[in-house]
């Protein structure tokens, strides 16, 4: 799940420090309460016409947090999170796919880092309002280049913890948001909603997705077309479809928004360049090397392009010899 832009309480690309020390403060406030916070709620995401709504209950404690999340309309689903350790429970299909927690994921969907981040976006105080029948701040990240999109994120007043977000394409244009319609905040959340309702059974088909985690100096690959601020946070060999060996992930962030990197063995096949869309999700695939490479991520699709055609072998063999 993500983020946003939004409406300045200045018309000017500048501020004064006071102003964008003000708004890095409530983004700390976000990040610490998001991981620190009992709440339970409702929340209604909509991109592309369309619409969803989930319930969440998250908790923290000496164990670290424990997360549960079940879509309330459309296919049954639930999403059992445990610290990093995800698992999604898809009941008609008698799956569970095992997996790792992803970073900035909404309601806990956050900035991963702090450091640099004004140098890529210009991060400034919103309007306050009210959201879930809670008084919300506005803090709004708008950005510096091509490369990524706008961010609006609403702040609870009184604990800090996010309430609403928007990912922008301009400042009339919004390409996603997420709300909560009713939320409840403190320690009084009760713990037993994050026990799983379902359980597997023998019946059940068991997918361990985590994968293993790899070295950047094991990858094998560059990656010579980051954008301005995109890092490389994790790497790892992993499986992605059924009956098709691992492939290369790699996540790269810019401490707000994230892209995927997959590199599958190309088996002599050619894939010419491809670019998809789906709300806020671009998708970009091309051959690299005799590898098939697919970048994925809530980013232009300049960006994805860019990220995806620079990928290359680290170490390519040279002319002339075997």
């Amino acid at each position: 799940m993500r983020s946003l832009c939004f409406v300045a309480l200045m018309g000017v690309v500048g501020m004064s420090p006071a102003f964008a020390g003000d708004a890095l403060t409530w983004l700390h406030r976000m990040n610490q309460a998001s991981r620190s916070t009992n709440f339970a709620g409702v929340y209604v995401y909509e991109s592309g016409g369309r619409s969803e709504s989930a319930r969440i209950t998250h908790v923290t404690d000496g164990s670290g947090q424990q997360e549960r999340l079940e879509s309330l309309d459309g296919a049954q689903r639930e999403v059992i999170r445990f610290n990093d350790e995800v698992k999604t429970f898809l009941p008609s299909e008698r799956l569970v796919v095992i997996d790792r927690a992803a970073t900035g994921s909404f309601p806990g969907r956050l900035v991963a880092t702090m450091g640099g981040l004004s140098d890529f976006y210009v991060i400034r105080m919103g309007e306050t309002g009210k959201v879930a029948s809670r008084d919300a701040q506005a803090i709004r990240l708008e950005p510096r280049d091509d490369m990524r999109y706008g961010h609006e994120l609403w702040a609870d007043v009184g604990t800090g913890l996010l309430l609403k977000a928007r990912m922008l394409k301009s400042s009339a244009e919004v390409i996603e948001q997420f709300a909560y319609s009713e939320i409840q905040i403190g320690p009084q959340v009760d713990r037993e909603r994050v026990k799983a309702r379902y359980s597997r059974g023998s019946d059940w088909k068991v997918i361990n997705a985590r994968g293993v985690d790899l070295r950047p100096e094991d990858a094998g690959w560059a990656f010579n077309g980051l954008p301005p601020g995109f890092r490389q946070i994790s790497l790892s060999r992993r499986p992605i479809r059924k009956d098709a060996p691992e492939a290369l992930h790699a996540v790269f962030s810019d401490g707000l928004a994230s892209v995927s990197v997959f590199i599958e063995p190309g088996g002599g096949r050619s894939v010419p360049p491809t670019h998809n869309l789906l709300g806020p999700v671009s998708m970009y695939r091309s051959t690299r090397a005799d590898a098939v490479v697919t970048a994925v991520g809530e980013v232009p699709p300049v960006a994805l392009k860019r990220i995806a055609e620079g990928v290359t072998p680290a170490n390519p063999p040279v002319a002339g010899k075997n």
